[in-house]
């Protein structure tokens, strides 16, 4: 980790707390070898960008993209860019980049034909950006929501968090303590969510109250307020959610343990999702708690519901992001 971090400073001309944020973005970059990983990557969008300053600033703001895997994907990609541009100049922007290391092969291989239209990287870009919303706009949602993992019992968990996060227009994923995780199952969602990390929980509470956000423990327990209620008398659907704070943050625990002592106690409140049929006592039949990643997409879509986040777009029968 310290190595990674050090040679990163030296390679990118970064400072040590521009590192210490790639690293918070982005924690599996700890773990990244510098040969066979880290060196060939930064080299290759050195070379699609035609600038070694403007890899460094790209890199700094979007570690994520160190992940691919550079002679799989990213060379024969960028060759076939380069074939398909009209003109002869082989730098190519930022936006340019990073569709060629984030876009999955359906999108790249639409992108590529309008390339080979005669349709400049920037025309196709400045099209969808009249057409859509920008980033900042689509993602400015109030009042905002995080969540806030650890300890979690399976591998793939974190990755269809982190996909259903996105889809319900979470604003950052926390992920405390482990720095080393899969995200098997995030569908590309870690390219339009943030994560950031942290060492230990008190740091990440302190980071959430300092911007008005409330913590809600996700478990089953007596004295936790139901996610919602339908009264069908009035017609109105209760949540425990207030608009005093700025917004809220979603601590999961895992479905073997539940909360741990220490996530217990970085909670404001807790909630519980109410369950129609649980775990039989005596055959041992049914099911006493959701899985977590399921747990955590119900909280979500019921929290966007309360918050009223506008819909995505819809094209045929599936949701489209108006981010570029």
């Amino acid at each position: 980790g310290d190595d990674s971090m050090e040679w990163l400073a030296s390679r990118l001309a970064l400072d040590r707390d521009q590192v210490f944020s790639m690293a918070e973005k982005h924690p599996p970059l700890l773990n990244y070898n510098i040969e066979s990983n880290l060196e060939p990557t930064i080299a290759f969008y050195e070379d699609a960008l035609g600038d070694c300053g403007k890899a460094s600033t790209f890199l700094c703001e979007s570690p994520a993209l160190l992940e691919y895997n550079v002679r799989k994907r990213l060379k024969p990609r960028l060759k076939l860019v380069r074939e398909a541009i009209v003109d002869n100049d082989p730098a190519l922007d930022m936006l340019s980049v990073k569709a060629i290391a984030t876009k999955t092969d359906s999108r790249f291989q639409e992108w590529l034909e309008a390339l080979q239209s005669g349709q400049s990287p920037s025309e196709i870009g400045n099209k969808l950006f009249h057409k859509n919303t920008t980033i900042a706009e689509d993602i400015a949602r109030e009042p905002s929501c995080y969540m806030v993992l650890s300890n979690l019992q399976s591998g793939g968990n974190i990755g269809n968090i982190l996909r259903s996060a996105s889809i319900f227009g979470c604003h950052e994923c926390l992920v405390v303590g482990q720095k080393r995780y899969r995200l098997t199952g995030e569908h590309n969602a870690r390219h339009n969510l943030p994560r950031r990390h942290f060492y230990s929980h008190i740091d990440a509470k302190k980071y959430l109250h300092d911007k008005g956000i409330r913590l809600y423990g996700i478990e089953i327990m007596p004295e936790a307020s139901p996610l919602m209620r339908y009264n069908p008398e009035t017609g109105v659907v209760d949540f425990p959610f207030d608009t005093q704070w700025k917004g809220a943050a979603f601590v999961m625990g895992n479905e073997g343990n539940g909360l741990s002592v220490k996530q217990r106690e970085i909670c404001d409140e807790f909630i519980v999702i109410p369950q129609t049929r649980g775990r039989t006592d005596r055959s041992g039949k049914g099911s006493a708690s959701l899985n977590v990643a399921c747990a955590a997409t119900v909280v979500l879509q019921a929290y966007s519901t309360w918050a009223c986040y506008a819909d995505a777009q819809l094209e045929g029968e599936k949701f489209t992001s108006r981010e570029i």
